[in-house]
């Protein structure tokens, strides 16, 4: 037999067909890539880890009430809050156990169960308690605090200062912005507005009748300024003109309207 010889016709040299086809599996151009995509998705874990731990931070949870409503909320550790009406409250749910605390705008009553420190914080002043019930009032520049049973320890914004209030003790400022603190009988959860009760101790007029708006949904107008304080304990009735005929009543005023939209005026 004769030998027979092929001569593959390939037109490239074997160091040309090294350079196209295995140059680029040793080349650096290709270790740096697959080096930057190992980084890249060591990058990417941190990153969702890191968001993993820091999103419960940044969910707020948000309880609005409206004018004329009431809302009973509870928390996380079991803790119960009521809100009157034109108030809100704030707090984060998913790291509640690491700091209970709430941001309170408006009024409400905690009835707070015993564990860790609780904390509510407002505009005009933060409450600290441990396993007790009472009162937050802050609204503009108003800002009361009434402990009705275990201990409560007040800060007002304002001038810094630091109370501790116990049972059926009130700390609130009067109209010339100065706290004071009260102490009355009268200061009981039975005698609170989440017991469909008004009670009212030496408070301004103007303010009472801001709250009975507030309470009914309704518009209150008066024909001129006032200068009175009012103490007075009654029931919620259902009509807001027999309230503020009880209101109005000892200072010679006269109530007309009906619904929505009332006046109150001074008899001749």
């Amino acid at each position: 037999m004769k030998n027979i010889k092929f001569e593959p016709d390939w037109k490239r040299s074997k160091e040309q067909i090294w350079d196209n086809y295995f140059e680029e599996f040793t080349s650096n151009k290709q270790i740096t890539k697959r080096s930057f995509s190992f980084r890249y998705l060591y990058a990417t874990a941190a990153a969702a880890i890191i968001l993993l731990f820091t999103l419960p931070n940044f969910y707020v949870k948000t309880v609005n009430v409206n004018r004329g409503e009431r809302i009973i909320h509870t928390l996380p550790d079991g803790s119960t809050v009521s809100l009157n009406s034109e108030s809100t409250l704030k707090y984060k749910p998913l790291v509640w156990f690491l700091g209970k605390s709430v941001q309170l705008s408006g009024e409400a009553l905690f009835e707070v169960v015993k564990g860790k420190d609780f904390k509510v914080i407002t505009s005009n002043g933060s409450v600290s308690v441990l396993g007790t019930s009472f009162n937050v009032y802050v609204r503009e520049d108003d800002f009361s605090v009434t402990c009705y049973t275990g201990k409560v320890a007040v800060e007002a914004m304002s001038n810094s200062e630091r109370v501790v209030l116990e049972r059926n003790t009130k700390f609130a400022s009067n109209k010339d912005g100065v706290f004071k603190t009260i102490t009355s009988e009268s200061f009981t959860k039975g005698n609170s507005w989440s017991e469909n009760r008004f009670v009212f101790v030496s408070e301004d007029l103007s303010k009472v009748l801001n709250e009975l708006e507030r309470q009914y949904n309704i518009k209150v107008t008066v024909d001129r300024d006032l200068d009175y304080s009012y103490t007075g304990s009654f029931e919620k009735i259902p009509d807001p003109y027999e309230v503020l005929r009880i209101v109005t009543t000892p200072f010679d005023m006269k109530v007309s309207g009906n619904g929505k939209e009332f006046k109150i005026t001074f008899e001749d």
